[in-house]
């Protein structure tokens, strides 16, 4: 068999992001998700995730959307907000690593504090896993004792405490049919289709494979604050749609979470 996690980035970004996901867990394929604690739809999806206990829930940690927990001057624009991703690659080198530590800690801890029991941890735009921020993410790992997601081979640069052998990490839905937008996924199922059949044949048998993906709904806060947008309609429907579950078994697909998972080698 095929071991896999479906993870869907992005939980509390919004009231439509949480609702797609949500709709993606109890009627598809995903198993798993990570939350943003100090996005507008946190409390809200805290409260689902507490109504869906079967839907694996790990912290998302953010450096380059929204607003911060704490007071880290360092970290925020003059408006007070996280600097953009392209913003952030200018400004890191003035950023502390003290409160950046500090940050994400308080999103963790108020997740948990929450009553959520965190199943791993992974970052808002792969910031865990950038190079000047891999000490941090060694620090958070043993503090907290979660996993982190091993994007962009993070485990071959770097040693966590608690990691679960999971050695393989796809991208399952960024691909040309699944993002065009001028054709329904039901005009167009068997394109993408195809194009998650080649990411299923990725996966090694007898091994732990992540297959991120951003499933969501669409309001305002979704339209206007992120460039990555309506695309997130089109994997909500990928993912409940009954043939796309029909693939997962026709390749031997075992579904978990970070949580349920036995650790592998």
């Amino acid at each position: 068999m095929k071991k896999v996690i479906i993870n869907a980035d992005d939980f509390g970004y919004s009231s439509a992001v949480n609702f797609g996901i949500i709709k993606a867990f109890q009627n598809g394929a995903l198993t798993s998700t990570t939350l943003m604690a100090n996005m507008p739809g946190c409390a809200e999806a805290i409260q689902l995730a507490k109504e869906n206990p079967e839907l694996g829930v790990g912290g998302h940690l953010v450096l380059t959307c929204g607003r911060p927990k704490t007071t880290g001057k360092s970290l925020v624009d003059d408006q007070g907000n996280f600097y953009h991703l392209d913003q952030y690659k200018q400004v890191r080198q003035s950023m502390t690593e003290a409160e950046i530590f500090a940050e994400w800690c308080c999103q963790i801890d108020h997740l948990i504090e929450s009553g959520l029991n965190l199943t791993h941890l992974d970052s808002h735009h792969h910031v865990h896993t950038f190079s000047e921020n891999l000490a941090i993410t060694a620090r958070i790992a043993e503090k907290y004792q979660l996993p982190f997601r091993n994007a962009f081979d993070l485990e071959k640069n770097l040693h966590l405490p608690c990691q679960k052998g999971i050695k393989g990490f796809q991208d399952l839905m960024n691909y040309p049919a699944i993002r065009d937008l001028t054709r329904s996924f039901e005009e167009n199922r068997d394109a993408c289709l195809a194009e998650i059949q080649a990411v299923l044949d990725k996966v090694v048998h007898e091994e732990i494979t992540e297959l991120m993906v951003h499933p969501a709904f669409v309001d305002e806060q979704l339209y206007f604050h992120s460039s990555f947008n309506v695309a997130r309609v089109k994997e909500v429907a990928i993912l409940c749609d009954s043939q796309t579950q029909e693939l997962l078994a026709k390749n031997n697909i075992e579904l978990f979470h970070y949580g349920n998972v036995s650790s592998v080698g």
